[in-house]
Order: structure tokens, then sequence, then C-alpha cells
């Protein structure tokens, strides 16, 4: 039965979400602080949160049962998302859900900044009628520059262009097609910076764009620009921004969204070309619900099914995807554990070919699959999301190639390894589009069935040397389920691969090592 902990007011629609699905348990709580959320986290698979609560490391320490943390919303900077990745825990959140919501309040803000409206309001509940102070500045014509044009920024675009503004967009991973079909122009930074009349921020927060528009980029604006941020705080400088507004460097600034929140020490007070809101952007009764049914059901979703959709840390697989890839996921894993229990050594290196069409553009779930079978009997714990990162952590380098030209095979997955004492390869793929083999150990072709218990021996081609060994096995008692042999040339070297019933003893595996002509012979369990 997967236990849930839903925190910070989610919704109660998510929350029904929860309770509907068969066999799930969902305890609601309201925030927590890291070291209250570690006392309580140890028996729950999921985790869903909105922003009230910092899921740091502190947090996650006794979260061992921990699964998937569910963000109801868009930013993950209240999730420690190194932390959990490497404990395999997947992070997600819901980035079309409040859209329209953050949109809606960019726009809103920008107007209230534009018409005075706070402080005009202040100044008619004060009993004044101070109409000429309030003198506005009219959107119609003008031109407005969208720094980061996803999913918000484009329909902040679509909104705007309605309003008859010029739109100008500054975005490193729009195409100019994207650009055009959205009817902006795409341009540098520093050229939406001088030519804007408003500025609209909607870019992630990342190490590259935080502290992205400071005091030399607020002495590059029109002094009649006005900025808007309802993305992340620290996008702007918040020190630079409070002095190009004392210094009417900028004619105003309108922020939904800080470093710190709550702002403790609030720059902006005194001044009178801003307006604050208190990261409010998300806060609809649409938008909290949509968040909230959203990722109540990712989870759920994951949890029974194993589909990921809208993950941070790891690449989204939705359960249509999933079930396609799943023989090739089952072939990566048994290749990834085969050569871990095959090869001897530390290992200092692990690398991926893709031969010919494996059939998905996307290979990376395969190799994740790839990754956590070899991790499997070296870590006490590892999965596809955690892989990765334990591969880094214990020193071994990775790499992945695709080659287009397939080989014997309609296409076939290489994984080699490299250990302090040796170097091995080899080579799987499927029949009938099920069916996983092992069809190559070291550049001997071979047809063997990735299951159970696996003797693999290196020898001479002689003549009754594969006697002695099936003879030797027999007389211990164990049984011979499946046999193949590869060899290079008649007389040379030879790879016999025995499917066993069960597992043979290390005094069977040294006699078997005694015949002559057997180089070695090694077993291998596939779990």
């Amino acid at each position: 039965m997967p236990k849930i902990l839903a925190l910070d007011g989610l919704a109660e629609e998510g929350v029904n979400v929860f309770q509907n699905a068969p066999d799930f348990q969902v305890d609601v709580k309201p925030a927590q602080k890291p070291d209250e959320l570690a006392q309580i986290i140890g028996d729950y698979d999921g985790l869903v949160v909105r922003s009230g609560t910092k899921v740091t490391a502190e947090a996650l320490a006794n979260a061992h049962n921990l699964k998937v943390i569910g963000r109801a919303g868009v930013g993950t900077d209240n999730i420690d998302k190194d932390t959990a990745t490497k404990m395999g825990v997947v992070v997600m959140n819901t980035p079309g859900g409040n859209t329209i919501s953050t949109c809606e309040h960019a726009l809103a803000l920008l107007f209230s900044l534009c018409r005075n409206i706070p402080q005009a309001h202040a100044s008619m509940e004060a009993g004044r009628w101070d109409r000429k102070l309030f003198m506005g500045t009219e959107v119609c014509g003008k031109t407005l520059g969208i720094v980061g044009v996803g999913r918000i920024g484009g329909e902040v675009a679509k909104r705007a262009q309605a309003y008859e503004m010029n739109v100008l967009a500054y975005d490193p991973i729009l195409t100019k097609v994207k650009a055009d079909a959205l009817g902006v122009e795409l341009v540098s930074l520093d050229d939406l910076l001088e030519r804007a009349d408003f500025i609209t921020v909607h870019a992630p927060k990342t190490e590259k764009t935080n502290n992205m528009i400071r005091k030399e980029h607020f002495q590059k604006m029109k002094n009649t620009c006005r900025i808007v941020n309802t993305a992340r705080g620290g996008i702007i400088n918040e020190q630079d921004l409070a002095e190009a507004l004392k210094n009417e460097e900028i004619a105003g600034a309108a922020l939904d969204v800080y470093t710190k929140e709550p702002l403790d020490e609030n720059p902006f007070i005194g001044l009178n070309n801003i307006v604050m809101t208190p990261h409010l952007a998300a806060s609809t009764e649409e938008a909290q619900e949509t968040v909230a049914v959203d990722v109540a059901q990712q989870m759920v979703d994951y949890l029974t099914t194993g589909a990921i959709v809208n993950a941070v840390n790891v690449p989204s697989l939705d359960a249509k995807m999933r079930k396609k890839l799943q023989p090739l996921l089952h072939l990566g894993e048994r290749l990834g554990q085969f050569l871990s229990s095959y090869v001897e050594g530390a290992p200092d290196s692990i690398n991926i070919e893709y031969h010919g069409d494996v059939g998905v553009r996307d290979t990376y779930p395969i190799t994740a699959s790839i990754l956590t079978g070899f991790l499997t009997p070296i870590v006490d714990s590892v999965n596809v999301v955690s892989a990765p990162s334990l591969l880094e952590e214990h020193g071994i380098d990775f790499g992945e190639t695709r080659k287009a030209k397939p080989s014997d095979y309609a296409f076939q997955i290489v994984v080699r390894v490299k250990t302090d004492e040796e170097s091995h390869f080899v080579a799987g793929t499927l029949f009938g589009e099920k069916d996983p083999r092992i069809c190559g150990i070291n550049g001997f072709r071979v047809d063997a069935v990735p299951e159970g218990w696996m003797l693999i021996c290196m020898n001479e081609d002689k003549p009754s040397v594969l006697g002695r060994v099936a003879l030797t096995i027999g007389e211990s008692g164990a049984n011979i389920a499946n046999l193949v042999l590869g060899r290079d040339e008649p007389g040379k070297k030879a790879t016999t691969v025995l499917n066993l019933d069960g597992p043979i003893g290390d005094d069977i595996l040294t006699k078997i090592q005694n015949i002559p002509h057997v180089e070695y012979a090694r077993l291998v369990e596939l779990k």
C-alpha cells in the first residue's frame, strides 16, 4: 500500500486523486521544517509539496522508502534534487498547471505598474484625490521584451500582441522557426535590454540565469523602461534593481518573487516606483486545483506503472513508451548485470554502443537500465534515477555512442567494461522483439539466454574439452539447461556458455578451470 505525505495545503482535488487510487493511503499535514520532515518521512513512498516546505538533505535523511517527490507547481528550487537523485528518488513538477495564472499575473503587474494602480488606491484610502500625481503610460505600440519564452513566456507574447505591442524575445534554446510562429523577434539579451520599453522575465532559475540582470544591464535600458519578474528571485539582482529605481535609471519595476521568501530585509521599502506581491503568480483557485490534480496523478502513475512524467532529474517515460521499451530495458539491465558479475577487478569505465535501429530516438532509458544492472552487484541500492550519479560517485567513467550501420543483426547493444585488471565486452539483441539474447561475448558470436546461472568457459577449440566440462558439471549434481558454443576459427579459441538450473560450488569451478585447454571459467548469476 503506497503511502503519500501531502504538505503545504495541497488542494483537496489533488488529495482526492490519492484517496481514490486503489490501495493508496494519504496523510495531509501543514508545511514542515526540514528537521520536522526528517522525523516523519521514513514511512512514506511519496511526498508532495508546494513552495512552503524545504526538502533539504536533512529532511531526506530518513526517507528510506521514498520513491517520488511531487512539486505542485513549476519551481523545484525548494527541493534538494542532487540528494534525491543519489537516493534514487524521482522529482516531478507540473510545468503546465499554472501557465495561465502566472501569465495573467505578469500582465496584471505590468498594468498596475504602468497606471500606478496600487499607489492611487492607497491615496484614495487615505482620503486624497491626487489625480495629477498618477500620470500613467500606455502599452499599445510599445515594445515588450520577454526573457525566457517557454510556456508562460509564449502565452505572454500572444496577449501582448493583442494589445498591439511589438515583442522581442531572448531565449538561448528558442529556434527562429518557433519565434516566427509566435510572431516575436528573436534577439540577443543586450539588444532586448536596449530596445524594450517593458521587460518581463520568465526564465528558469539556473546557474546561468542567477544574477542574469544586474547593474550594468540596468545602465543599458531606457530610463523609461519598466521590468517585471514573476519567474524566480535572484534572476534580477535585487540590490542593483533597488539602486536603479532610486537613481531613476529605469522608470519602475514589479516583483512577485524574491531571493529569500519571506523577504526579511526588503531593499524596496520607501520606493514609489515599484509594485510588489508575495509570490502570488500561481495563487488562483484554478491553478492550484490543476497542479494538485496533475502532480497527484503523475505520482500515482509512477508508483503503480513506473510511468515517469514531468520529471526534472531523470528523462520522462510515459506508460505507453515504457511498455514499448520494456523488452529493451530488460535486455539492458541483463547486459549490465552480466558484465558486472563477469569482469574481475575494480571498474574504471563503462561504454555503451548502439548499433543499427534500436527503435527509439532517445536511448537514455535503456542506458540507465544498463547502468542500473551494472551497479546492482556493486552497491546496496540503485535504480535508473540514481545510477548515473552513483557511477560518478564510484569514479567510473561512462560514455555512449550510436552507430547507424547495423552489424550481424537489425540492432545490437554493445557494453564494454574496463577494470584495473582486464577489459571485456558483451553484445545483446532481441529476437522477435521481445526475446532478449546475448549474441556476443568478447567478439565470439553466441546465442545465449541471459537468465539464471550462467557458466562461461574460455578454452582452446580442442576435442573433448566441452565433454569434460559437461561431465564435471553433471557429476556435481547440477543440471545443464542450455548450451551454446562460439568460436573464431577451428582449432583456435572458443567460448562456451552453459545455462544451469542452479549454482555450482567454487570447488567445481576450480575443477573445470583445471581441465586441459580451459583458460578460465566464470559463473554469473542473473536474478
